[in-house]
């Protein structure tokens, strides 16, 4: 028997599965740490889970009470009714896995629900009435994962990962942040409305945001801004994205795309009601039907569009050279 038989040559595949295996281990003895054997029946332990739960929405009742009122008077937060109702369907799916669950972690349950507890009790405090209510839904959101996580430990925890943030979704932004979020996608419209006027050749005077046509002057404000569709858009992209893709990256890229796809969108439904009020009659603008009607077209369109990438991603995800990565 020669030298070279007795030694062993590790090669670079074996070295990855190894060190893919070591990290899948440090995870696991992370979970292990923090998931302790359930004291109780698992009857006992869903119906704590249920009795937790009513108590926070009970705590809770006046800032849910005033998130709902606030979907009923900004249209671009009707989308938020739909959230809780996603999470719960994600947890029909997993039921099986869920409440079979024989753990729970005390320690970083009771954590959570600390820190959301709180951060509503802060959010009370303030001065700023503003910014109330995102803040004491983003605590109601935090003791409602604390409440998961205390009742069935990180490891069940993520198989549901996605129905517990996706409760995120649920939180409204802070007031500067909606206005700075506005502001861009109105600025963005105006830039792209411009682009698309120059392609199509019609001779118009901007002034920043106004446009001035041959018969009217239109001014994208920030009603123009579509941020409505747009929330809608990303929203509806996020869950599309985590039913029909499989890899992170998949799932991020078709959520990232639907922002300039939002953007355009809205750039095209400015131009073609401007040059309908500028050609025909000035009542496409004036008239709030037809501006609505406008807008859905759009967002079929947009809706189409997130159809076909999602196609093409799941075509790239089948590949052997991403299915690898």
């Amino acid at each position: 028997m020669s030298l070279t038989d007795d030694l062993s040559i590790p090669s670079p595949h074996r070295a990855s599965v190894g060190e893919e295996g070591a990290e899948k281990d440090l995870k696991r003895s992370f979970f292990q740490k923090f998931s302790w054997p359930l004291p109780i029946s698992l009857t006992m332990r869903n119906w704590l889970l249920l009795v937790l739960l009513l108590a926070t929405i009970a705590v809770f009742w006046e800032p849910l009470s005033a998130l709902y009122s606030l979907t009923r008077e900004q249209s671009h937060y009707s989308h938020l009714l739909l959230v809780p109702l996603v999470s719960l369907y994600v947890f029909y799916l997993n039921r099986k896995v869920i409440l079979s669950s024989g753990e729970w972690s005390p320690l970083l349950g009771l954590f959570l629900v600390g820190l959301g507890v709180i951060g509503y009790w802060e959010a009370g405090r303030a001065n700023n009435a503003v910014d109330y209510l995102p803040f004491t839904t983003m605590a109601f959101v935090v003791v409602t994962c604390g409440i998961f996580l205390l009742c069935y430990g990180p490891s069940t925890c993520r198989t549901f990962s996605f129905g517990l943030l996706f409760l995120l979704c649920m939180v409204p932004f802070p007031a500067a942040l909606l206005h700075a979020i506005i502001v861009v996608m109105q600025r963005s419209a105006a830039e792209v409305t411009n682009m698309v006027f120059s392609l199509l050749g019609v001779p118009l005077i901007r002034d920043d945001i106004v446009f001035g046509l041959s018969n009217i002057t239109i001014r994208v404000d920030e009603g123009c801004s579509a941020i409505r569709s747009a929330l809608s858009l990303i929203i509806t992209s996020i869950i599309a994205g985590h039913f029909s893709l499989r890899s992170l990256w998949a799932k991020f890229g078709i959520v990232v795309l639907m922002v300039p796809v939002a953007i355009i969108d809205n750039a095209l439904r400015i131009v073609g009601l401007s040059l309908l009020a500028n050609h025909v009659d000035k009542s496409f603008l004036t008239d709030g039907r037809l501006h609505d009607g406008g807008g859905y077209v759009m967002f079929a369109l947009s809706i189409t569009i997130l159809l076909v990438l999602l196609s093409l991603l799941r075509r790239l995800e089948k590949q052997p050279s991403f299915s690898s990565s």
